[in-house]
């Protein structure tokens, strides 16, 4: 068989939103939406789980798992707490009194299959881009900020991407959407769990 290419271009869509709450704060909901342990229980709770044999006992297995937003914990990389060895000037601040800060960076995978099987039954390609990501990121002024790309713009954002899957995906891009709004909102007792 000869091996073929193909290139489709996207132009892919990074949202920005930035909250005066803390990075502990805004890293607090997020957690508290996506997961109901620490990332470690997480884990190993998730492995201990014997595999979904039919579609009724893996559906009811994700419902259980997904937070309140309609999303779960899959991964999670803590990038603060490598690059204090390498301290480049992106992530590093210098106090008032003259102390170097590191500052917090955190990836975080999050998704629902549920929502996933909407998009992959149009393109199986659309795995490329769900479960969807995070980055939690603590500003240098203070507050925090969450980088993202809209799932819409990867995953049907291509020429000739079928109606149903760029429906499908912007469901997807509202409800995460959502979810950053809740958790960098300046309220504390509004959006409530």
């Amino acid at each position: 068989m000869t091996l073929t290419t193909e290139r489709q271009t996207i132009q892919a869509e990074r949202l920005v939103y930035h909250s005066s709450i803390s990075f502990s704060l805004a890293e607090s909901r997020l957690r508290s939406s996506i997961q109901s342990s620490s990332p470690s229980k997480g884990q190993q709770g998730q492995a201990q789980i014997r595999r979904p044999t039919d579609r009724e006992s893996h559906d009811a297995r994700i419902k259980s798992l997904v937070g309140p937003h309609g999303f779960m914990y899959f991964h999670e990389f803590n990038h603060g707490a490598w690059l204090p060895f390498y301290a480049p000037p992106s992530s590093t601040i210098t106090t008032v009194d003259g102390e170097t800060k590191n500052l917090n960076c955190k990836r975080f995978i999050l998704g629902n299959p549920l929502i996933a099987i909407t998009m992959l039954e149009h393109d199986l390609n659309a795995g490329l881009c769900v479960p969807v990501e995070l980055g939690l990121v603590e500003e240098p002024q203070g507050g925090v900020r969450i980088v993202w790309y809209k799932p819409t713009s990867l995953i049907a954002g291509y020429e000739g991407a079928k109606q149903e899957l760029v429906d499908a995906a912007n469901v997807l891009s509202t409800k995460l959407e959502a979810l950053v709004r809740w958790v960098l909102r300046d309220e504390e007792g509004e959006g409530k769990l």
